[in-house]
């Protein structure tokens, strides 16, 4: 039986940082069979040079064996991506991002993560420092208290089924500090889910062994540590980490090892 093809939206603002999205996720063909679809949002008249130079982009992955195609649309460069996610039943999101350099500069800088949660589906980040691979081996996923990690999870298993990948399910334990019953609970229900999928999973319960206000130093060099290829994380934070989530979303989305990172949007 031939497989439904994995929809996947790119946005494209014709730098090396969406090229290097549009390389991953061409990469991703040899674990699925993709079909590509080629976004960019105009900000100027130039609607023809820009959809030619897409066209160029839609050429080079025929040539690959990759099927993909192209449209330009003009109005906010945010809210047009996920409206276009949301009505293109897109499956997965592949964007590149150009860090704390920000919007300002770049359209998918720092602000990335205002992108993430308003999308409708899971979002694959790469950067300049990330090296488009094939399959990932090592997925890290920190255990989260969200009431919608299921849908995290759920996306991680996507890709570890078809890439044959480990997952590592990650929590730092702090001194006094007992996990939450939503926290235990999603750590359950993946370990069954992965379970039932037949998913490679260790848990590592690592104490707390860096001076951090956040998660995200201990859990970057953890990952630095162990080889890890993909971090999976939430878009919006669960409720009782709203004071300093975002910061650490932003750290791990932005990490200086280039390590892509798998985010779900989460309600």
């Amino acid at each position: 039986m031939t497989k439904s093809p994995l929809n996947i939206l790119i946005p494209v603002d014709f730098t090396e940082a969406s090229e290097l999205a549009v390389a991953q996720a061409a990469l991703l063909n040899d674990a699925f069979q993709v079909n590509l679809n080629l976004l960019h949002v105009a900000q100027s008249e130039m609607v023809d040079q820009q959809m030619t130079k897409l066209a160029e982009i839609v050429n080079s992955l025929k040539e690959q064996g990759v099927e993909s195609q192209a449209s330009v649309l003009q109005g906010p460069v945010f809210s047009t991506i996920n409206k276009t996610a949301t009505n293109e039943n897109m499956q997965l999101m592949v964007i590149g991002t150009h860090g704390a350099q920000g919007i300002r500069q770049n359209l998918f800088g720092a602000d990335i993560l205002r992108l993430l949660k308003g999308n409708s589906c899971p979002s694959l980040v790469v950067q300049k420092k990330t090296t488009p691979i094939t399959h990932f081996k090592k997925i890290l996923l920190p255990v989260g208290s969200h009431p919608d990690y299921k849908s995290l999870t759920e996306a991680v298993a996507l890709i570890a089924k078809a890439s044959a990948a480990e997952v590592i399910i990650y929590s730092i334990e702090r001194p006094q500090e007992e996990q939450n019953d939503q926290l235990v609970l999603n750590k359950k229900e993946t370990e069954s889910l992965f379970t039932e999928k037949g998913i490679v999973f260790t848990v590592v319960n690592e104490p707390t062994n860096v001076v951090s206000f956040g998660f995200a130093k201990q859990t970057l060099l953890f990952a630095e540590q162990n080889q890890i290829d993909m971090i999976a994380i939430m878009a919006n934070a669960s409720f009782e980490h709203l004071y300093f989530a975002n910061a650490d979303k932003e750290r791990i989305l932005v990490n200086d090892s280039g390590i892509a990172i798998l985010c779900s949007p989460g309600v």
